[in-house]
């Protein structure tokens, strides 16, 4: 992959109208043409909470491209104290990180951020991520959405958790993924119709689903778009 083009991305992120700053960060970083992208949403708006994010985003995205998204979350937590504590005291967030090898992503997560995988034909946007929260909990034991709806802003997992909890990962042969904060709260049919009018902007179609995605949630929002370096050779 050392002879791949500069990374076709594009990222927005904006703090909520009744936030006192934006606590999300993301990242993207190369290493030997692999190519890895990180999203944090910090948990709570203090300045303590964005810095880790910032610090997270950016080790999680280096690590990511060195060695593998599961791995570098796990390395990741380490900044947020040591030895690892439940203590709900401690600066957290949600993380997703994606890292490219030749026609795949390995994602990797630890709370509800999110992430989307889209090919650019009739399949859609689909979701590659599950949330890590109580209220998808609940669903899973099939209780009735109007319960576990309740229950969707308690994440039980995230960067200081993942060590006792873990974490996730998936692979997907997708020629593009967003990588989300759970501010962005779009339909798959919504951030697709965005993706594909702006196909070759994806700075734009990140800006567009923030602002979207303001719409249907105060909280702070961020969308990274990402092609995979060897998707225009398929």
């Amino acid at each position: 992959m050392a002879d791949n083009p500069a990374p076709v991305i594009g990222a927005a992120s904006e703090k909520g109208p009744k936030r006192p700053l934006n606590a999300d960060a993301y990242a993207h970083h190369v290493h030997n043409g692999r190519l890895a992208v990180a999203v944090v949403d910090g948990t709570g708006s203090t300045p303590e909470v964005a810095r880790l994010a910032r610090m997270a985003a950016d080790f999680s995205a280096t690590t990511a491209a060195m060695t593998a998204p599961a791995r570098a979350i796990m390395d990741a937590s380490r900044l947020t104290g040591e030895p690892p504590t439940l203590d709900p005291s401690t600066p957290t967030g949600s993380v997703v990180v994606a890292a490219a090898w030749p026609d795949i992503w390995y994602v990797a997560w630890a709370g509800d951020a999110a992430a989307y995988g889209w090919n650019d034909d009739e399949d859609g946007v689909w979701r590659l991520t599950t949330p890590h929260t109580h209220g998808q909990l609940l669903r899973d034991q099939g209780e009735p959405e109007e319960t576990a709806r309740r229950h969707d802003h308690q994440p039980y997992n995230s960067l200081a958790a993942a060590p006792f909890v873990g974490v996730s990962a998936v692979s997907t042969e997708a020629k593009w993924i967003v990588l989300a904060s759970d501010g962005l709260r779009l339909e798959e049919s919504a951030i697709e119709a965005f993706l594909k009018e702006n196909v070759d902007n994806a700075r734009l179609a990140a800006e567009l689903l923030v602002k979207a995605g303001r719409e249907k949630s105060n909280d702070d929002t961020t969308a990274v778009v990402v092609q995979h370096p060897t998707a225009g050779r398929r």
